[in-house]
């Protein structure tokens, strides 16, 4: 018989109301749904202490209780690798994550993610959302390199949250499409939620999706391929990616929303979070970090550039 770990509580927001339990929990936990069914029909997953069907409408602010059984949980064994810390004080520091990293242990990424290289360098986190994200208030992609928040505490974690909720972060990204767009400026509106034909996917669904907002400005025009800046005003999962693409300029290297082997490059989408800003929570000053492009990045450039 296997053991149980502790039950952790997830607490689900209010974006996800309507929708079915079995696909939020699936997306939070970073799980297939069906491993999320039969959690709740092991009794793993449960509701006030009592047992939730798969289809429960979420209304928001529910918390569920998890048990991860042991050999089913993620390792959290300090992992060293090499961090690029932009900024750092004693309330939050801002990585520069490389491309090809998780962010997050999960079912699926057990072991060497960013949380492992983080718990390495033996300092505090915060502990908001469960005991595999600790400091994580927000995410990148694991094939999108560039700057990510980590929180040390709980009180900077929630501010950080406020400000992210209320639109006062300024996230900037610089990706590399395919496909021209007449306009040198634009904005990018859709209501996103998970593709009935591709769960893995976002698709604009006017009915029951979330508004999703991007700004984005042309940096430099190739032949068939475009170097863009593009803001966010809200922050749903693959914005951007599912965006770029709803204007039919997908992402050069993104399978899952452009050409499944791009022939200019296929690695993962050249897509980098290079500029964050934000009135720090105690200080009350301006933090502004940058991160330049990634060597590969700026390799892909230059042979475009050449081609001119």
């Amino acid at each position: 018989m296997r053991k149980k770990m502790e039950n952790k509580l997830l607490k689900v927001d209010f974006e996800h109301s309507g929708k079915r339990a079995d696909v939020v929990l699936s997306s939070l936990l970073s799980i297939t749904r069906a491993q999320v069914q039969k959690m709740i029909k092991d009794g793993d997953i449960k509701l006030n202490g009592t047992s939730v069907k798969a289809s429960y409408r979420i209304e928001g602010g529910e918390e569920f209780s998890v048990t991860i059984r042991e050999k089913e949980a993620p390792n959290l064994t300090p992992y060293e690798i090499e961090l690029d810390v932009r900024y750092e004080d004693e309330y939050l520091l801002v990585v520069n994550k490389p491309a090809g990293l998780v962010v997050h242990p999960s079912f699926g990424h057990k072991k060497e993610t960013l949380v492992h290289a983080l718990l390495a360098r033996g300092d505090k986190y915060s502990d908001v959302n469960g005991v595999f994200r600790p400091g994580i208030v927000h995410r990148l992609d694991k094939e999108t390199s560039g700057l990510l928040i980590v929180c040390k505490n709980n009180e900077v974690h929630n501010k950080i949250a406020k400000l992210l909720k209320k639109r006062e972060i300024t996230r900037r990204y610089t990706a590399l499409v395919r496909g021209k767009v007449r306009e040198e400026a634009g904005v990018i509106k859709t209501y996103l939620t998970r593709s009935k034909d591709n769960f893995k996917k976002m698709a604009n669904t006017p009915a029951t999706g979330k508004l999703a907002i991007s700004h984005f400005k042309v940096k430099e025009r190739f032949k068939g391929y475009m170097l863009l800046e593009v803001e966010l005003e809200t922050g749903r999962t693959h914005q951007i990616r599912a965006h770029l693409e709803f204007i039919n300029t997908p992402i050069v290297g993104d399978a899952l929303y452009g050409l499944k082997k791009d022939p200019l490059y296929s690695k993962g989408q050249l897509l980098h979070a290079s500029y964050l800003a934000f009135t720090h929570p105690y200080t009350g000053e301006l933090v502004e970090v940058s991160a330049e492009l990634p060597d590969y990045f700026t390799k892909v450039l230059r042979r475009l550039q050449k081609d001119l």
